[in-house]
């Protein structure tokens, strides 16, 4: 398998603090001669693959450096197929080699003639600290196999699951890590350098997984991982080793991620408080708060877990306030590599750096001048840009990378978090200077679960909007379901609550959304907390006034309405169907002919 793959953020790291220290482009290609990662203008094409016949193949096949101070006079790069399309004027390449096997190579590059000439000026300078480099790389893939070894004769199994966008793990007979892709070691938050993890038992990496076969439907729980609760939705299927063994192969992804990408129903450039729907005593009070900062220019920091609307609260503050014809500006800096979010926010000017574009680049934070920035995920934003940030909010002014004069700028700040930034103070992971400067006006918005019937208002308005988007009937919650809908705790609140409604539309056959439509993780989690919950007496209103009348209906009756109530609760959960009748005739423990009989006496 590629091992460089393994190690790619890290490289990426390496190469762009080595291009900005040498003034050089560095590129770094696996054994496959796919670049994996790089800066300037093949920073752009990572995931690319090299010629065959190329200086970087010659490197791979022959194990030796090549120095190409001119590519005129190099014969290898004249018998390239990409000659024609090359635009390097200079380059040397160093083989990265593990157990005498080149795995990869390094290089430093140029694009100008400028570059060429330092290539040229430090040689030997510049070969030895491409040496040094590879070494270093070497080192630490060494260390990644002394830790993890893993099988060569089936390293291809590696390959083919990298290439997928969900986290795979493959179990042994033991339950033991035999395979891992990368999406999965950065879900686990693993340090391949660091953890042994390839024949480690998958408890030690993850506590409180049920390793049972899910029969390819997805299920959803909570793993502890390194010591905190992770909400996953992931599917366990048996496979079979070439040596007959029986393995597991588990599939899975974060929550957070699956319901960020869920669709939204608002259109976001005219968002106001009017558009929020909800009635309950704390999200009015969250909207009354709002409604006052917005005729302000303060600083407003919104907590809340995901999906409660924090984007939603800072477009209403915005678009009711005076800075309302001014640019909204959005910044998610969980999103944002971290190698770029400084350019990303601050901008920078012509020359900047190599790869930068000719005429500079304007910031998100100059974007939003005379307007407001709003920064999502604050929590997420990186330690070391945190003083930079702050001197914006006290000077009101920027600094350019690059630049040589600060830009004065007039912007409001709204950032929100779903994460607790005094626990982040604490651990040293945010600073307290900036934690007072954006918490200027906190605004705590509710989760769904405490916010009663809204969740009732939230659907019926869900519905309305996919059902047309759709082109189906209009949908209704059927009884059972209100009832889950309330026991449920919505850890993904209005996003989650998208998805679930979506689903239920799928599958709904008639005009009521039943328990049987929902998927199937949901019903798993919420059937289990209703069924705990003491129901009320069965005799409802009607009954009860009919009871203390001077007409009082016989026992056998009241029996017959009693059961008659349970048969048409269990005929929206189980359907109509001969199927759903013969499951409700199990589960009351009756024959069919018993239940055809009881329904015939409504």
């Amino acid at each position: 398998m590629s091992y460089l793959r393994l190690i790619q953020d890290t490289l990426q790291n390496m190469a762009m603090t080595l291009a900005s220290a040498l003034n050089v482009d560095v590129v770094i290609a696996d054994k496959h001669l796919t670049r994996i990662a790089g800066t300037g203008k093949l920073g752009n094409k990572l995931e690319e693959d090299c010629a065959g016949d190329s200086l970087f193949a010659n490197v791979i096949n022959t194990g030796k450096p090549q120095i190409n101070l001119r590519k005129e006079d190099s014969p290898i790069c004249k018998k390239c197929s990409h000659l024609a399309q090359c635009h390097e004027y200079a380059n040397m390449t160093y083989p990265i080699q593990v157990d005498k096997d080149t795995i990869g190579v390094i290089s430093f590059t140029s694009f100008n003639e400028e570059q060429r000439r330092i290539i040229s000026y430090k040689r030997e300078e510049y070969l030895n600290m491409l040496k040094h480099m590879a070494e270093m790389i070497e080192k630490e893939i060494v260390g990644i196999k002394v830790k993890n070894r893993l099988k060569g004769n089936i390293a291809e199994v590696n390959e083919i699951i990298n290439c997928l966008n969900k986290g795979i793990i493959i179990l042994n007979s033991n339950m033991e890590i035999i395979h891992i892709n990368i999406k999965a070691l950065k879900i686990l938050d693993v340090d391949l350098s660091d953890t042994k993890i390839i024949n480690s038992p998958i408890d030690d990496i993850i506590k409180n997984i049920d390793l049972e076969d899910t029969g390819n439907e997805d299920m959803m729980a909570y793993w502890n991982i390194k010591g905190e609760d992770v909400r996953v939705i992931y599917n366990i299927n048996k496979l079979y080793l070439g040596n007959g063994q029986l393995s597991l192969m588990v599939s899975f992804d974060r929550i957070a991620e699956i319901v960020n990408i869920a669709k939204t129903y608002e259109t976001k450039e005219e968002i106001v408080f009017s558009n929020i729907i909800g009635k309950s005593h704390p999200l009015l009070e969250a909207i009354n708060r709002s409604k006052i900062v917005a005729k302000t220019d303060a600083t407003v920091l919104l907590q809340g877990a995901s999906g409660t609307g924090k984007e939603l609260f800072a477009r209403s503050i915005h678009n009711e306030s005076p800075r309302k014809d001014g640019p909204f500006v959005v910044i998610n800096c969980a999103s944002l590599p971290e190698n770029i979010i400084e350019s990303e926010l601050f901008g920078y000017e012509q020359g900047a750096f190599t790869g930068a574009s000719p005429g500079g680049k304007r910031g998100k934070i100059e974007l939003a001048n005379n307007g407001t920035l709003f920064l999502d995920e604050i929590g997420d934003f990186p330690l070391h840009l945190q003083t930079r940030l702050l001197r914006v909010l006290q000077e009101r002014r920027i600094d350019k990378v690059g630049g040589e004069k600060p830009i004065d700028i007039n912007i409001r700040i709204i950032s929100a978090t779903n994460k607790d930034l005094i626990t982040l103070v604490r651990q040293g992971k945010f600073r307290l200077d900036l934690f007072y400067r954006l918490n200027t006006i906190p605004i705590h918005l509710p989760p769904l679960k405490d916010r009663g019937d809204d969740i009732f208002l939230c659907s019926q308005y869900i519905i309305e909007k996919i059902c047309d988007r759709m082109n189906k009937n209009k949908k209704r919650l059927s009884k059972e379901v209100k009832e889950a809908f309330l026991q449920y705790e919505w850890p993904g609140n209005i996003r989650e609550l998208e998805n679930v409604l979506e689903h239920g539309i799928c599958f709904a056959t008639g005009d009521r959304i039943t328990l049987k439509d929902l998927p199937k993780y949901f019903l798993n989690n919420s059937l289990s907390k209703v069924e705990e919950i003491p129901r009320t007496s069965p005799i409802d209103n009607t009954i009860y006034d009919r009871l203390l009348s001077e007409k009082v209906e016989s026992l056998e009756q009241l029996k017959m309405e009693f059961e008659r109530d349970i048969i048409n609760q269990l005929l929206e959960i189980y359907g109509n169907s001969v199927e759903g009748k013969k499951a409700i005739a199990k589960k009351l423990d009756i024959s069919l002919t018993t239940l055809y009989r009881k329904m015939g006496d409504r």
